[in-house]
């Protein structure tokens, strides 16, 4: 580029400038314009550095040689220099619109590489959070402004250098000690130790399961049966197990054809909340576009009652494990603790710390992006921090501020509850109907401690109200006593079923309609009441409000599903039956938990590492994404659980059979 272009480049930010100026009040006129004129500001006040800064040591010596080689580079029109100043953000349109990004071209000043007399310059791209309250230009948020600058500078160089230009026309950059997360270059260091030992594993693992396909493939083609300690691993035998279709069951005889339409369908929900919770999150250039997609009741039913899919697993947990420990009951008069434990330990375990392991030996490894390394630090510190509380089970109360895998505290919930479940079932059996009041206590005491938190701290669901302490989700959503109604009621109606099997109870017409109006009133009140709260005036709602609906509408979706199950197993649930009972659904249902582990993982890499500009937010787009992981999460799910799920169940089976066997001898 000659004197002239940049010359010319020059004026013609100018009559932006002016055009700007023309149009607005004076003082955001002129405060635009000092955005319009960073770029070149900025380039200006980087040339005068080395000059003016003085370095207190050979780090940062050379990174003020590199900055004084490109300023003269630049100047000189040389390609190399014109490409990094070229990839740095310029001044967003829409700004006022919502639109404070400014990366700029991350790959661009990735790649750059220039051989100097002295030394090889690379590319280093950082992304600057420029505060702009001082200025009087009414941004929504901080600008994130990307620049590229020789990578011989440290990230606190680069705020420290920055960060005088910025000041000086009323600016600062926020991120200053934290710049390290926003800033990418090259490194020469080899891969953590961490990373070799999980290779070196994940390696031997996957040898094993290959070695155990082709064997029992070998036999197959021998028309032999292969050894069982074989099949446990053989992935060939798995997937076969993973994707069986078993006829429907006829009669009532304990199989729950429902239950695997709920769960799968459950899952999809899951995996389309937590799209849009990434998509409310990410750049955008058109913010008041999903702001008004997030208040009209499609959003608040795609996202926020996203939320009760959760709901719909605990009760599902919590019916399934009284239904189980029953008939154990029924059977042989008394229940082994231990073996019931450690089939929930094994059942969880196993993929779950594999995903553990993966998080934090490979995430960095795997991806890049103007905030991809922020993300990954926070999980990679994260787990690295809290992976044994996670592995235990507690990381919901003891690691709460840095959970390994934040949706995973489900998991902990879960497993506190399985764990304790004995000391409800046990006497539920022994004591029947008797023994009944006891849990509902229990679950209204839940019930009741929600209540009375929201009404201390004064919590309100609405988005633009105060926040209070800002642990809402620490008091009220992540702890165990706080969700435990739901698995409670789950018990009970676990016992109902249990009870009532072999039976079918057909209801009557009034009974009948009025269950099924209970349960849709349920699902529309539940969901409207969610919005008035969630995006109306929450100065005209009284704060009891937020308190009641808060604590009692997880129980109330409860009911409506277990009303749902009800009249599927008993012959009445019409097409709603042959829908979720459908055989179809039980593949996925038997992938939900491995599913439910990889799909944040997979999330966070893809989307994360996929982001070098702001997007534009589309209903189309977010649904075009949230299908998109749903695949991809069914892909990696298979293979998460071929290798990390089944195997362990066969040996899980093995194991307690031997001992069963040895007992009896």
């Amino acid at each position: 580029m000659t004197l002239s272009a940049q010359m010319g480049s020059l004026g013609s930010v100018a009559l932006l400038v002016c055009l700007i100026g023309s149009l607005l009040p004076g003082h955001v006129a002129g405060q635009l314009s000092v955005l319009s004129e960073i770029p070149y500001g900025l380039l200006e006040h980087l040339q005068r550095v080395p000059q003016l800064w003085n370095a207190t040591s050979p780090g940062e010596q050379e990174c003020l040689n590199q900055l004084a080689v490109f300023g003269a580079s630049f100047d000189a029109g040389e390609q190399w220099a014109l490409s990094m100043f070229d990839s740095w953000g310029k001044h967003p349109s829409g700004i006022l619109f919502g639109n404070v990004f400014a990366f700029g071209n991350f790959d661009q000043c990735r790649r750059l590489a220039h051989q100097g007399a002295l030394a090889m310059v690379r590319g280093q791209h950082c992304t600057l959070y420029v505060d702009l309250s001082r200025t009087g230009v009414p941004a929504p948020a901080p600008l994130q402004y990307g620049v590229c600058i020789p990578d011989t500078c440290e990230p606190l160089l680069v705020a420290q250098l920055t960060n005088a230009y910025f000041a000086a026309n009323q600016m600062l950059v926020v991120n200053g000690q934290l710049l390290d997360n926003f800033c990418y270059r090259d490194t020469d260091e080899s891969f953590p130790a961490v990373t070799i030992v999980a290779i070196v594993l994940f390696s031997i693992y996957g040898a094993v399961l290959l070695l155990a396909t082709i064997v029992e493939i070998f036999f197959i083609h021998r028309e032999q049966d292969a050894p069982s300690y074989v099949k446990r691993f053989s992935a060939y035998t798995n997937l076969g197990h993973v994707f069986r279709i078993v006829p429907r069951a006829k009669g009532k005889d304990g199989v729950l054809d429902c239950v695997n339409g709920i769960r799968a369908l459950s899952m999809l929900w899951i995996i389309v909340n937590h799209v849009h919770d990434t998509a409310y999150g990410i750049p955008t250039f058109n913010i008041p576009v999903r702001q008004e997609y997030a208040e009209s009741y499609f959003g608040v039913l795609f996202h926020r009652l996203g939320g009760k899919a959760v709901d719909i697993f605990l009760m599902l947990s919590g019916m399934l494990v009284s239904m189980k420990m029953l008939r154990e009951l029924e059977r042989t008069w008394k229940l082994n603790v231990l073996e019931l434990w450690m089939h929930r330990i094994v059942r969880l375990t196993p993929a779950y710390a594999a995903l553990i392991l993966f998080g934090i030996a490979f995430v960095e490894q795997v991806g890049e992006g103007a905030l991809y390394k922020l993300v990954a630090d926070e999980l990679i510190t994260a787990c690295t921090k809290s992976w044994w509380a996670a592995l235990l089970y507690v990381q919901n109360y003891t690691h709460y501020t840095s959970m390994c895998f934040v949706h995973t505290w489900y998991l902990a919930v879960d497993m506190q509850l399985y764990l304790l479940s004995p000391l409800l079932i046990y006497p539920l059996w022994r004591y029947g109907k008797r023994f009944i009041p006891a849990i509902v206590l229990l679950a209204l005491l839940s019930i009741s401690c929600v209540f009375a938190t929201f009404m201390v701290n004064e919590y309100r669901l609405n988005r633009s109200a105060p926040r209070g302490d800002g642990l809402m989700p620490r008091k009220t959503y992540h702890p165990t006593h706080a969700r435990m109604s739901v698995w409670l009621f789950g018990v009970l109606f676990g016992y109902l079923l249990h009870r009532t099997r072999g039976r079918l109870y057909r209801l009557r017409v009034i009974p009948f309609c009025a269950g099924w109006l209970v349960t849709v009133a349920i699902l529309v009140v539940t969901g409207y009441s969610l919005k008035q709260l969630y995006v109306g005036d929450y100065t005209t709602i009284a704060p009891v409000a937020d308190a009641f609906y808060e604590s009692l509408h997880r129980s109330l979706w409860a009911f409506a599903v277990m009303w749902v199950i009800f009249v599927c197993i008993n012959g009445q649930g019409g097409i709603v039956d042959r829908f979720l009972g459908n055989p179809l659904w039980q593949p996925l249902s038997r992938l939900s938990y491995s599913m439910y582990l990889v799909h944040i993982a997979i999330q966070a890499i893809t989307l994360t590492q996929a982001l070098r500009f702001p997007v534009e937010f589309t209903v189309v787009n977010l649904f075009y994404t949230a299908f998109g992981l749903i695949c991809i999460s069914t892909a990696v799910g298979t293979v998460w659980c071929i290798a990390f799920e089944y195997p362990f169940f066969g040996l899980e089976k093995y194991i307690f059979r031997k001992r069963d066997s040895k007992s009896t001898d």
